[in-house]
Parts: C-alpha cells; structure tokens; sequence
C-alpha cells in the first residue's frame, strides 16, 4: 500500500479517517518564521512485528533526520510510505516499511 500525505506550510493538515492509525502521531515543528526554499528528501526504513510497527520506527528515524538538518522545524512536508514487506516467509519474522519525507526548513 502506497500512501502519500501533503502537509501545508508548517506542517499543518489534517489526516483522512484511518490515516492515524497507519501514519501514526508526528511531532511536527511549527515555524515561526518564514518557510526556506530548498527542498530536502530524506527516506528511512524501519522493522517491526507489523506493518504498524514498522511505520512508527521508519517515522520516529525519519523525525530524528529531519529535526537534525532543520533545527528551527520543517514546512511544507510531503510524507510518502513505502510498501510493507514481510521480512521473511512467515508473518512472526516481522516486516519493513520505509517512509520519504520531501521538506524544506523553516527560515
């Protein structure tokens, strides 16, 4: 499944119903200032006993790499999920998904 989520300018935006439960909750900086104009991708990839799981540990990485090249807080993001893969031939091996955020920074 394949999810893509625009936020407005300092990540203001409201989720579709069920998106909360597959997007999880983000603790999104809010700018206080202008939003910058160089965009910036970062993805990141998590592992987990679920889909789920694995979301919130590819968001909680994604979070980290963001607030570490925007100090001040991003704006205008757009979040896509990546596919949930099982990590081996059983359900019990857990799963993979990867999250890509496009940014910029606030100014």
């Amino acid at each position: 499944m394949i999810a893509a989520l625009g936020l407005g300018a300092c990540n203001a935006g409201d989720l579709e119903p069920g998106e909360e439960e597959t997007l999880g909750n983000s603790e999104a900086a809010v700018c206080t200032t202008v939003c910058g104009t160089t965009r910036y991708t970062s993805t990141r990839y998590g592992e987990g006993a679920t889909c789920g799981g694995a979301a919130t540990q590819a968001r909680s990485l994604l979070s980290a790499s963001m607030a570490s090249r925007c100090p001040s807080g991003t704006c205008n993001v757009v979040e896509t999920l990546g596919e949930c893969e099982p990590l081996g031939p059983s359900r019990l091996d857990g799963f993979r998904m990867g999250i890509t955020a496009t940014y910029s920074c606030c100014g």
